[in-house]
């Protein structure tokens, strides 16, 4: 038995003579993402603790709520989003009663100490599962991909191609080169990146500058007389230029908005109204502008992208 688990578990073998155990529940309080929007706080299912002692008992617990941390930080880190983030943690003994925070014993510090370098000191076993999937994902898109590279070349003539030079797995974003370089302009366009080479991340920029505030939640769409809705999860404002305003949405592209987007592309004339709190304003779709999300299609496409 290791140094540590020789520490960590020393009051326990101190009454190891005694064979009956108590028995404790561990509560774990975590914070979770809402269904329609914040957050919510709540307890997740009890697990039981078998200890001869609260003291016993409270470095069990101690030692799960540091794992969940860690794991927590993980999927932070190698996903960029977690399920649900540990709060704190209850400990109740056999009268039901939390002894989380009334536990005392004389080297509870450095117990807890000991405890949290050997949990938080673990390599990232999720991004090592992330980056094996990766590899493989990579190593699929090669053999299957179809790449055109004639037409790679043509198009990557409209677009400005910058490298994110801090991804290590070596993101490239494809923007138009008609699409406005400020956020105070009008504008709507596609554009994605490509990650070890593999298109992905296809999406839609809406951008809106006047001279009054419209605050648009909601944008429907008249491409060669068919309707379409679109409805953005959020949108941000600014505002500067002696009174001016200007409100923008910058969203990744569904599945639910492939029939919208194609139209688009391929539309013969379109409009679109952006629908605010109490008002709403009608911008006709440029030729140019529908011209270069068919480009960026075509491009995503060339480069074996899938939408």
């Amino acid at each position: 038995m290791t140094k540590f688990l020789f520490g960590l578990f020393f009051t326990a073998i101190a009454f190891s003579s005694c064979d009956n155990k108590k028995s404790y529940k561990y509560i774990e309080v975590v914070e979770e993402d809402g269904l329609l929007g914040g957050t919510n706080t709540k307890e997740k299912e009890p697990k039981e603790i078998k200890a001869p002692n609260d003291s016993a008992a409270y470095l069990d617990a101690y030692q799960s709520f540091c794992i969940s941390k860690k794991v927590n930080r993980d999927m932070q880190a190698s996903l960029g989003k977690v399920y649900s983030t540990p709060l704190k943690f209850k400990l109740l003994n056999e009268k039901g009663q939390d002894i989380a925070y009334s536990v005392l014993f004389s080297d509870k510090d450095k117990k807890e100490k000991e405890i949290e370098e050997q949990i938080f000191s673990m390599k990232n076993n999720i991004q090592e599962s992330v980056n094996n999937s990766k590899k493989e994902e990579a190593e699929n898109f090669k053999q299957t991909a179809k790449i055109d590279s004639s037409k790679i070349k043509e198009l990557s003539k409209s677009f400005k191609q910058k490298k994110d030079e801090f991804s290590r797995e070596g993101k490239m974003w494809y923007k138009p080169k008609s699409a406005p370089q400020y956020t105070n302009r009008n504008g709507l366009y596609c554009y994605f990146q490509t990650e070890n080479g593999i298109p992905s991340n296809l999406r839609l920029r809406l951008q809106y500058y006047a001279d009054e505030w419209l605050f648009f939640g909601k944008v429907q769409f008249s491409i060669d007389g068919k309707a379409y809705e679109y409805i953005p999860k959020d949108t941000e404002t600014d505002s500067g230029n002696g009174g001016y305003i200007w409100e923008w949405s910058d969203e990744a592209l569904s599945q639910s908005d492939r029939e919208m987007i194609y139209a688009l592309a391929n539309a013969k004339s379109a409009k679109m109204k952006l629908i605010g709190r109490q008002y709403y304003d009608i911008k006709t779709i440029t030729s140019e502008q529908i011209n270069s999300i068919k480009r960026t299609l075509e491009l995503y496409q060339a480069l074996g992208g899938q939408f």
